[in-house]
């Protein structure tokens, strides 16, 4: 096994840090933007086509205020953890349950000027070579992906839920 670190580049959200850190340091409140979204036909999502790939595999998820727990198809279920906060700049996550690897994201964000707040996603794993000839492009792409959906959400809106 050896360690794999991908980072994505620097993203500006058009949002107060302390908007942006609420929303993203807190799963029952993203488990209500994702209910919000669904009910709403995840309309405006920019592939809805791998969307309902993904969807197709996942039988349940479940969000705490700490952890989203997702049971999959053929795997079991997996969570995703929030291991440290440091408010407002630091979320960390972590995976576990039936997963292949050992893995951490962070995200990380910085107060440019009031509404524009600058984010980095970096994920750090432990992948056999193998895994790593296998995922390390889609690791690369999937993070980039991750980040700018993160700079779609409309924080200042949603800083009501709860």
């Amino acid at each position: 096994m050896s360690t794999t670190k991908i980072a994505s580049s620097v993203h500006k959200i058009d949002s107060p840090i302390r908007d942006v850190y609420k929303l993203l340091s807190d799963f029952s409140r993203i488990g209500r933007l994702f209910q919000m979204a669904k009910q709403m036909g995840m309309g405006g999502m920019a592939n809805n086509d791998q969307l309902a790939k993904i969807s197709e595999q996942i039988e349940d998820i479940q969000f705490g205020e700490d952890a989203c727990y997702i049971k999959v198809k053929r795997m079991g279920e997996v969570a995703v953890r929030i291991v440290e906060r440091e408010e407002p700049k630091l979320i960390k996550l972590g995976g576990e349950g039936a997963l292949p690897f050992d893995f951490n994201i962070w995200i990380q964000l910085l107060e440019n000027a009031p509404y524009d707040t600058r984010m980095k996603i970096t994920f750090q794993g432990e992948l056999n070579m193998m895994m790593k000839m296998l995922l390390k492009g889609k690791l690369e792409k999937g993070i980039d992906q991750f980040a700018e959906a993160l700079t779609k959400i409309p924080y200042g809106i949603l800083g009501n839920l709860g």
